[in-house]
């Protein structure tokens, strides 16, 4: 699952809300986390995998000016919220994510049943081919690793339970896109440090190996591709 997280903003973001929630007159603070916003959205202000969804459930044309409506309308009111120089940082994010849920609902709302229907059908499908991807992936590594029965156990555990929270994160309208990010990339920090916790020292070598040998073969494709 290809990840655009950005580490050090989301980090300084946290740091700056947590430790201060008085007002910013110079709407540095607020700034610095405004610039991140926007980023992998369509006009339809959906990430890539919803994006197909939508493009394949046959938006009429009176649809598909009403979601440019609710798009205008939507940067219209977050752009009056962002020149709001004297906001906190709480407070832009609750009202930022209550523009995208309100957003989302509009969207919604235009939709005809069928169509609803299509986009959850939609949904349920990708879930299950990423959880059979992320098996396939398991089984490589059991092989790779030499991987007990109880890690594997303890993995396939892990794995679970990661997809789970990252649906829960994805799924709370009460979190602004840059919060989800945030939380999301402190989620794959975990599993990856619960990871490396259940491998032996032998096997994260051969991982870090391993890892090394498929970016130096990217490296010699894209150099090909390019010569």
């Amino acid at each position: 699952m290809k990840k655009h997280l950005i580490a050090l903003s989301a980090f300084t973001i946290l740091a700056l809300a947590t430790n201060a929630q008085t007002k910013d007159p110079t709407g540095v603070a607020a700034q610095h986390e405004r610039t991140h916003m926007h980023h992998g959205k369509s006009e339809y202000g959906m990430n890539q995998h919803h994006r197909n969804d939508v493009m394949n459930i046959n938006l009429t044309d009176a649809q598909k000016q009403q979601v440019k409506d609710i798009n205008t309308d939507f940067r219209n009111q977050l752009k009056d919220l962002e020149n709001n120089q004297g906001i906190t940082l709480k407070d832009y994010r609750v009202k930022k994510a209550s523009l995208e849920q309100e957003r989302k609902s509009k969207f919604q709302d235009i939709l005809t049943s069928d169509q609803k229907d299509k986009l959850a059908l939609a949904k349920k499908e990708r879930t299950e081919k990423m959880k059979m991807m992320a098996q396939k992936r398991l089984e490589k590594m059991k092989t790779a690793l030499n991987l007990s029965d109880t890690q594997v156990e303890k993995m396939q555990e892990l794995r679970d339970s990661s997809m789970e929270q990252g649906k829960a994160i994805r799924e709370n309208s009460s979190l602004t896109e840059e919060q989800k990010k945030e939380q999301l990339m402190n989620l794959v920090k975990s599993r990856k440090e619960s990871m490396n916790n259940i491998l032996t020292a032998e096997q994260l070598k051969k991982k870090e190996e391993m890892r090394n040998s498929r970016i130096k073969d990217m490296k010699n494709k894209r150099a090909n591709k390019d010569s």
